[in-house]
């Protein structure tokens, strides 16, 4: 039985002293420059499967020279049993796409329920392929693709069947052997919709169905090199070392799909930086023991290694690896000059909210590694209520009053600019992706993704100026249904740590803000 856990937004109210503002968190540039933590999905993910000792089996690798054929792994969790299987096959380099319209892929995979007889794997086989085309049930969880990395996995598989290790120089600059296209779940196609699992279903957590799927789909690539290896090398050919096997990840052709998942959904974005927030709080409130000032120390320390590795390419607006270098190091200075202070990291995380972004977030992330929260509480926080209730009797000087409490951000002219709707966001006819285009060069056609949540708070908040003060809601509602969206907003977005300041449909807008941030929050 999972224990009780007191809700996010009481946890914040008790923890405000130390708490960031909301108009500070959320502004794109912090978000931009967000890095994951501690409580990422892919590392809550491990956590897991390490400390409640799931089992990960082979239960089939059926592949020939080439690395083409079908791989299964039986995932024994908490009492239930889960297959992810996959069907691998060698295209040319020229047929490679991580469009979303491509037709066929290296690597076709799936999360799936219960034990495989020979009927459900001829299912599978058959519809985990054609992707998009398939037919699908409830006993599947999850649904992927993707390709080889056209640089890495024939170079690794020659270098292991000569019985040598990887080049770091030739490797580490990317670190990923396969790249997936796409993880579809949550009842589309036909698969099993994630809100009907139980709160203690292991797999009951936001984005765990997701993320042990890539976990997996890594896994298979690894799998997949040293089998051809072994083929080509025989007896004389390698294994990843241990140091090799944990090096390589899995990579991502994440696109503009991101940005409005961003703000179509206030209070997942809210449970997502509440939890960062709550956990970087209860850190400031912490004493600094010997223990700890040394454990944030080698945090930083590795940090600044980390970025040491990386290359100093062109990252404009953000910061290349290299020159997050003396942004690590000034971090390091910093806390030195406050680690023997009673509260070494209060007094750290205030100093840095002075410095730049870049060296303020890195603190962030570098800290809530102190934090010590149970992991089954924050998969708590995590799971929220989308539904809104819409007060239609609420009289319009009480709209007006609660529309200025919890969008007066998009309301004092700060985002006003002479493009703040110049762009519209839609979904392409060709592959239903998201497109962001003039606004002036499509007529609208019911593909509108309406994501513009400032402007049209701006537009409501106009509207509102003509209605008398005992007028309600509802007669609005009813009598102007442009602004229906953004009535349901008002209500729905009634968490600090909500939405993002910023405005999509504004030229000048730039996307990789708030995918960044997203990125960072899966593990990224």
């Amino acid at each position: 039985m999972q224990p009780v856990i007191v809700d996010l937004a009481t946890q914040l109210v008790d923890a405000e002293p130390f708490l960031r503002d909301p108009e500070t968190v959320m502004a794109p540039e912090r978000l931009g420059a967000a890095r994951l933590t501690r409580y990422a999905f892919s590392r809550s993910l491990l956590r897991t499967v390490h400390d409640r000792e799931w089992s990960v089996t082979t239960a089939r690798f059926d592949l020939d020279a080439q690395g083409q054929g079908q791989v299964g792994y039986r995932i024994e969790a908490d009492g239930e049993v889960f297959h992810f299987v996959a069907f691998l096959q060698a295209l040319p380099e020229n047929a490679h796409t991580d469009r979303v319209i491509a037709e066929c892929w290296e690597i076709a995979a799936s999360l799936v329920v219960g034990e495989l007889d020979a009927d459900r794997w001829s299912f599978l086989r058959t519809q985990v392929p054609a992707q998009e085309r398939a037919r699908l049930d409830s006993g599947v969880l999850t649904l992927t693709r993707g390709n080889r990395s056209v640089r890495f996995f024939n170079y690794l598989v020659d270098v292991l069947a000569n019985g040598d290790q990887p080049d770091p120089h030739k490797v580490g600059d990317a670190g990923y052997i396969m790249r997936s296209t796409a993880f579809y779940g949550n009842g589309k196609y036909g698969m099993r919709s994630f809100s009907g699992f139980e709160p203690d279903h292991p797999l009951a957590a936001p984005y765990r169905v997701q993320f042990l799927t890539a976990w997996c789909f890594r896994e298979v690539s690894y799998d997949a090199v040293e089998h051809c290896a072994r083929v080509r090398g025989g007896d004389t050919a390698a294994q990843f070392s241990d140091e090799w096997r944990t090096f390589f990840g899995l990579g991502n052709a994440t696109g503009l799909g991101l940005v409005p998942y961003g703000f179509k959904h206030p209070r997942i974005i809210n449970a997502w930086v509440g939890v960062r927030e709550l956990a970087l709080a209860r850190v400031r409130e912490l004493a600094g023991t010997p223990e700890r000032v040394e454990r944030l120390r080698w945090w930083i320390e590795r940090a600044r290694n980390h970025f040491a590795t990386g290359t100093s390419d062109d990252a404009e607006p953000f910061l290349s690896p290299a020159e997050l270098v003396p942004v690590a190091e000034r971090l390091r200075a910093g806390f030195e000059a406050v680690a023997a202070n009673p509260r070494p990291f209060d007094e750290l995380m205030a100093w840095a909210m002075e410095q730049d972004i870049e060296l303020a977030e890195l603190a962030v992330s570098l800290l809530i590694e102190l934090d010590q929260a149970d992991d089954a509480e924050i998969d708590q926080l995590l799971r929220v209520d989308e539904s809104a209730r819409i007060e239609l009797a609420m009289s319009i000087s009480e709209a007006r009053a609660l529309l200025e409490e919890r969008f007066g951000w998009a309301l004092d002219g700060r985002l006003v600019v002479a493009d703040e709707i110049s762009q519209r966001w839609v979904y392409s006819d060709n592959a239903e992706e998201p497109r962001r285009m003039d606004a002036h060069a499509l007529k609208d056609h019911g593909h509108d993704m309406s994501i513009g949540i400032a402007p049209a708070m701006r537009a409501l908040a106009d509207e509102l100026k003509s209605w008398p003060d005992d007028s309600v809601l509802g007669e609005v509602a009813a009598t102007r249904s442009e602004h229906l969206q953004a009535i349901e907003r008002l209500f729905l977005s009634d968490q600090p740590y909500g939405e993002p300041r910023d405005n999509p449909c504004a030229d000048t807008y730039l996307p990789l803000q708030i995918q960044r941030f997203q990125l960072a929050q899966y593990g990224m």
